[in-house]
């Protein structure tokens, strides 16, 4: 699993620990791990295909709205050697209605219809099933 691999690695990197890597099943569409620093501790959300990580103020609840996306730490820089992009709140926040969603599948599109998400932080990282 990349995702729980670059997450040992950014906390060696930082002198962090990590606690517990949840990994997606059919739902959330998301891995989620926090990473503990000297500073404080931070969730990281992973989407389940595309490598790209957010956080979030505190670990999501299954089935609840995710708490508020959140800048990512300085460190998180540190995910981008893995492969990753880092995606930042500006991005997470814009309206769907605002965003290209040309390269959606047709299977994808018609959970866009049913579940309505208001936000690209919304159809990126989700409960659906």
């Amino acid at each position: 699993m990349a995702f729980k691999t670059a997450c040992h690695a950014v906390a060696r990197s930082i002198g962090g620990t990590v606690g517990e890597v949840t990994p997606p099943g059919v739902t959330p569409n998301f891995h989620t791990a926090v990473i503990t620093t000297s500073s404080g501790r931070s969730t990281v959300l992973c989407h389940a295909v595309l490598p790209v990580v957010a956080f979030v103020a505190s670990p999501p609840q299954a089935g609840a709205s995710l708490p508020d996306f959140t800048p990512p730490p300085a460190w998180a820089a540190a995910f981008e050697t893995g492969g990753f992009r880092l995606l930042h709140v500006n991005e997470l926040r814009m309206p769907l209605a605002s965003a290209d969603t040309s390269e959606l599948a047709e299977a994808e599109l018609e959970q866009v219809g049913y579940w309505r998400p208001s936000t690209v932080g919304e159809l990126m990282f989700n409960w659906w099933d």
